[in-house]
């Protein structure tokens, strides 16, 4: 291995709860231009990561082209490409949907990595997956026969204070991510109007300002039949998110001539890998205690000569897809998807022999572990995840080592979180922390004084109170090693203890009165994390 030499990296914004694994400033150590150790496997990255840049350069151009096409602004910004022979690959991915806080620091982490460490940055968008690729959240305010937002006297307060969690979605079709369409200008300038109506209610007018200008934009893509994938790729670059990093989609990349080749030594010898395959799920669930066999992922099925691979049978022409199954019958390999022959082969399978099935739009694709342990093999000497997918390649780790007998390229794990609610939710967590707490603060207040959780005349107010519990606690101490009755000195103690008790409710009883009345779509509402980047501007 080569080692590269590294800076620095640090990432600054505007997140919370910021995951990494390990710390961002740890990443670079990590860094190498990996062999794999293995001969075979290092010929094949070695044509696959020149041929990986060259493709997703031309799809970025392309890209480009629509949103110049469309009026909208191209992206300007130097790529992070160079000479795969030479320069190290960070690689992440997603489905091409509207990005999240989690998914833009995941971006923002690896875009930032790359540029202080002079590496590629490619991104992989995953559009053989099924999915709502206009699907978003936003508050909705509770209406009322009145005006939007409006409640009637007898509502809680709760009611009137806070909206609930709603979803809806730009896109008119539910299919393969790599065939939704948007919908309509027409549709999407009402959508507009309503999401933006909303945040109003809800008192967000910069994201109800922001989402206007994103929508605007939408429009004049859809207007133009770009696609969902193209419209949220196009979007997100021009909102900062990736907008430096190389990008291709799956489909693209799983048939390159080294992935067919990759798939075709898998179909070589079909029921010893998914032999293998089950038998590092079920050490990999044993050595972390995972009792659910569906975690990581469920077992392949193994029928006699039959059995299920890891990968999923993309037909392009009906927008649809199916678990490949092979059966064997002598030197005789049958791919099966949906109960249908999609393919036969006699004799020896080689990539070569896979390439007729692009021609009739059908194809083979890596699904779940198998996506990352493609990218890694052949591309990656650095893959970062979000939290979902650092806990699952870790039997992507194990199983690498096992079958192909290499040292995986290592990965990381970045996440953050943003909220539109911040003031909302910072109350919310003291009062239910309060809650939780009440008993505790009732009886025992001296052990959160100068913490903050009592207001000031309050905390005051407690100060004495339990200067005068401890008084009639030492008086009843010296009654009792004198031999005589502490009795009066309890009644002042219980007396004091109520009073204490009475000052803390009095407090906190209003305010947690408020959280009780909140329903579980409000504290949603306040909690989400999944609001779309354009309701948080640039």
């Amino acid at each position: 291995m080569n080692t590269i030499c590294l800076r620095k990296f640090s990432v600054t914004s505007e997140y919370s709860d910021i995951q990494a694994n390990p710390p961002l400033d740890s990443w670079s150590s990590l860094l190498t231009i990996s062999s794999l150790d293995s001969s075979r496997l290092t010929e094949l990255r070695t044509t696959a990561r020149s041929r990986l840049v060259e493709a997703a350069e031309a799809f970025v151009l392309r890209l480009n082209s629509i949103a110049e096409d469309t009026e909208l602004p191209p992206n300007r910004n130097s790529l992070l490409t160079g000479d795969a022979a030479v320069q190290p690959i960070v690689m992440t991915g997603h489905q091409p949907v509207i990005f999240h806080s989690g998914l833009t620091f995941k971006y923002e982490a690896t875009e930032t990595f790359a540029a202080e460490n002079d590496a590629i940055a490619v991104a992989v968008i995953i559009d053989t997956d099924q999915g709502d690729a206009g699907q978003f959240s936003h508050p909705q305010v509770i209406e009322s026969d009145g005006a939007p937002g409006e409640a009637d006297e007898n509502s809680s307060l709760a009611s009137r204070a806070y909206p609930v969690l709603a979803i809806d979605t730009m896109a008119e079709s539910h299919k393969l991510f790599g065939h939704g369409r948007l919908r309509d200008a027409d549709s999407l300038q009402s959508l507009s109007d309503a999401t933006q109506q909303q945040l109003l209610v809800a008192s967000q007018p910069d994201a109800a300002k922001s989402s206007i200008a994103a929508f605007e934009y939408f429009k004049q893509l859809a207007a133009a039949k770009a696609t969902a994938l193209e419209a949220n790729t196009i979007m997100r670059w021009h909102h900062g998110i990736g907008g430096r990093m190389l990008e291709l989609p799956l489909s693209a990349i799983a048939s390159f001539p080294e992935c067919l080749m990759l798939t075709a030594d898998i179909l070589k010898q079909p029921i010893r890998f998914a032999s293998a395959y089950n038998s590092a799920l079920q050490d990999f669930r044993e050595e972390n205690g995972i009792r659910n066999i569906a975690n990581p992922f469920p077992d392949l099925k193994l029928d006699g000569d039959s059995c299920e691979l890891p990968f999923w049978v993309i037909d392009h022409n009906r927008s649809a897809r199916h678990v490949l199954e092979v059966q064997i019958d002598g030197s005789v390999t049958r791919l099966v998807a949906n109960g249908r022959t999609v393919d036969t082969f006699a004799g020896n399978i080689s990539g070569e022999t896979l390439e007729p099935m692009l021609l009739q739009n059908l194809q083979l694709v890596p699904r779940g572990a198998l996506i990352t342990t493609f990218l890694r093999l052949l591309f990656s000497d650095l893959f970062v995840h979000g939290t979902g997918g650092g806990r699952y390649d870790r039997f992507t780790d194990d199983f690498i080592r096992s079958w192909w007998s290499a040292e995986p390229p290592p990965f990381t794990v970045a996440s953050a979180s943003r909220y539109l609610f911040v003031k909302e939710r910072r109350n919310l967590q003291r009062l239910e922390k309060i809650k939780l707490q009440l008993r505790e603060l009732q009886y025992n207040p001296q052990r959160h004084f100068g913490t903050g959780v009592f207001s000031e005349e309050l905390e005051a107010l407690l100060v004495e109170l339990m200067k005068d519990k401890q008084a009639a606690v030492d008086c009843m101490k010296s009654f009792h090693a004198e031999g005589q009755s502490g009795k009066d000195a309890g009644l002042e103690i219980q007396q004091t203890t109520n009073r204490i008790k009475q000052a803390v409710t009095e407090e906190f009883e209003p305010q947690l009165r408020l959280l009780n009345e909140l329903s579980p779509e409000q504290i949603d509402a306040i909690n989400c994390r999944t609001y779309p980047w354009f309701f948080f501007g640039k």
